[in-house]
């Protein structure tokens, strides 16, 4: 069975993952190979130091969780001067390409991905 890309096939697997509440995301990242580094977080843990001691390459988020979503967290991870890619996990939509379209807005220029799950 075919998975999804974690990221485009022209792009090296991550190096280094942090995962924000997103445990839809674990499946992809073990079949990696090689496997990257993982450090699952909250949503709330996620700072400047956090950031900085994991250098992630790819950070996986889900599209909404109760109390928070991708663009909140998009935002913060701009405001902490994150540059690396967002994967940005997501129910099956009526219209994915409108959400992808309004997250890659948001992420102004950072490499994102929306990763449909549960298909």
């Amino acid at each position: 069975m075919d998975q999804p890309l974690f990221y485009g096939a022209d792009t090296a697997p991550p190096r280094s993952v942090l995962v924000i509440e997103a445990p839809e995301a674990l499946p992809l990242i073990e079949a990696l190979d090689p496997p990257p580094r993982v450090l699952a977080i909250r949503f709330r843990q996620l700072g400047a130091g956090l950031l900085a001691l994991a250098q992630p390459d790819c950070v996986a988020l889900p599209l909404l969780r109760p109390g928070f979503d991708a663009l909140e967290v998009i935002e913060k991870l701009q405001a902490l001067g994150y540059t690396g890619h967002i994967c940005a996990f997501a129910p099956p939509l009526p219209d994915p390409d409108l959400v992808a379209a309004e997250l890659q807005q948001a992420a102004a220029g950072l490499p994102l991905r929306l990763i449909i799950v549960g298909a």
